[in-house]
């Protein structure tokens, strides 16, 4: 027998006063750490970039995910905390539920949305959400089939008379789903410097799938390998490879979507938005249809002039870049600061580069032409500016083009990536989507 198993079998009062200590140390905790989490959702951020606060952009889009726990958890704190007598934690856990209850109502039934969504169309009887937020709605079965690191492309490589692959994944429906004719190509995220396909959307395309839409998840070429117009050339390669193949994939070759997030999301806008234009597709493609239905972005940069002024200019943060490179998602050259992306993605300096600039914007080519378009936005976004988002949104209508955009009240960059079956501004934003490809259909 110890020590403590002794004094605690001659004292049981003093073995009980170390478990009330104990507990009461575990609902200070959650309770405090409730408090922080869900009163930092409420603060929107200044700071310039991704990498000007790495620890609070995390704790932001993390937290948000996490908003139900972070309320449980300060019920619990607040509960226990209240039995041990101490008022105080027992006071910040009730304010961490209250904070975090109010940002899951708000981000899952306060949604700006301009214009409102028409209802699902009831000829549908597809399993999309039926709400905005509920805990473990995202519809993950049947499961589709996965064919991955499929070549939809090859260009020239970077030794003479080398060539290089461009590859994507597919996700196909399972035999029982009844097809849409609906194929929806994504677009990484990344800066257009960094990720790759596969990064943490597998139950995204799987959700997809299951209402019977084919999806293809593309590895466009990145700034180490090839420029702007290099990446929205393969872009126009993959839509023309899906077109091609549509038929045996069991889509409608004029029933093509394109999608993606942040970088992705505005290589899907231009290449929605340039269909036709010479200017914008490779030599292979040029005579190829690459119009699409549809497209929908996730905090898509919609102006790149603006981005001097808002993208941090210091270097990446040592933790972030060191774990990038040790999963392969950064070159060895590391993350590009905006006046050296400028120089790479456009082949001279910033100051020259305004015309390329506009030219690659979104911005730049809205119109009447556009299909359907679908902005998914969170309002403390400090990656990519709101104003240009709305901007963007602004000249669709004004030209005719039915367009969406939804606000999501504060909600941070990269908001979708994480814990989809409980997240409410993941689930709030793919409610719409499954709404905008059903009116698609």
């Amino acid at each position: 027998m110890t020590t403590a198993t002794l004094r605690d079998a001659v004292d049981p009062d003093s073995h009980r006063e170390g478990q009330r200590d104990a507990l009461a140390r575990a609902g200070a905790a959650m309770s405090l750490l409730s408090a922080l989490v869900a009163a930092w959702l409420h603060v929107k951020p200044h700071t310039r970039g991704l990498t000007a606060n790495l620890l609070g952009y995390g704790l932001k889009v993390l937290g948000g995910a996490l908003s139900p726990v972070v309320a449980v958890m300060g019920l619990l704190g607040a509960a226990v905390s209240r039995r041990a007598g101490r008022p105080v934690p027992a006071l910040l856990g009730g304010l961490g539920a209250v904070l975090a209850t109010r940002y899951v109502h708000r981000v899952s039934s306060e949604l700006r949305v301009v214009p409102e969504r028409e209802a699902l169309p009831s000829t549908h009887d597809l399993p999309v959400l039926k709400r905005r937020w509920r805990v473990g709605q995202v519809v993950q079965r049947p499961s589709p089939r996965f064919l991955r690191d499929l070549v939809y492309a090859s260009v020239p490589g970077a030794g003479q008379g080398e060539t290089r692959d461009l590859l994507c994944d597919l996700w196909i429906p399972a035999g029982t789903v009844q097809r849409s004719g609906l194929g929806v190509i994504y677009l990484h995220g990344g800066a257009w410097q960094s990720f790759d396909k596969d990064v943490t959307t597998r139950p995204f395309f799987r959700h997809l799938a299951a209402q019977g839409h084919v999806v293809m998840d593309v590895a466009y070429r990145l700034a180490h390998e090839t420029d702007m117009a290099g990446m929205l050339g393969d872009v126009k390669r993959a839509i023309a490879w899906l077109r091609a193949n549509a038929r045996r994939l069991g889509i409608a070759a004029d029933r093509i979507v394109v999608s993606g997030g942040s970088a992705g999301g505005h290589l899907a806008l231009m290449a929605a938005y340039t269909p036709s234009d010479s200017a914008f597709a490779p030599p292979e493609v040029a005579m190829v249809d690459t119009s699409v239905c549809g497209v929908f972005a996730f905090y898509p940069v919609a102006d790149l002039r603006t981005l001097a002024h808002h993208w941090s200019q210091q270097a990446m943060n040592p933790l972030m870049h060191a774990a990038g490179r040790a999963f392969g998602y950064f070159t060895r050259e590391g993350y590009l600061r905006w006046g050296e992306l400028v120089r790479r993605l456009f082949g001279k300096p910033e100051g020259a580069a305004g015309d390329q600039l506009l030219a690659y914007s979104p911005v730049a080519h809205a119109g009447g032409h556009c299909p359907p378009t679908l902005i998914l936005q969170g309002d403390h976004d400090h990656v990519v500016p709101l104003d240009d988002v709305r901007a963007l949104h602004r000249s669709l209508v004004q030209s005719g083009c039915a367009a969406t955009l939804v606000e999501l009240p504060q909600v941070e960059h990269a908001f979708d990536l994480f814990a989809r079956q409980l997240s409410p501004p993941a689930q709030a934003a793919l409610y719409d989507v499954d709404r905008f490809l059903a009116q698609l259909m």
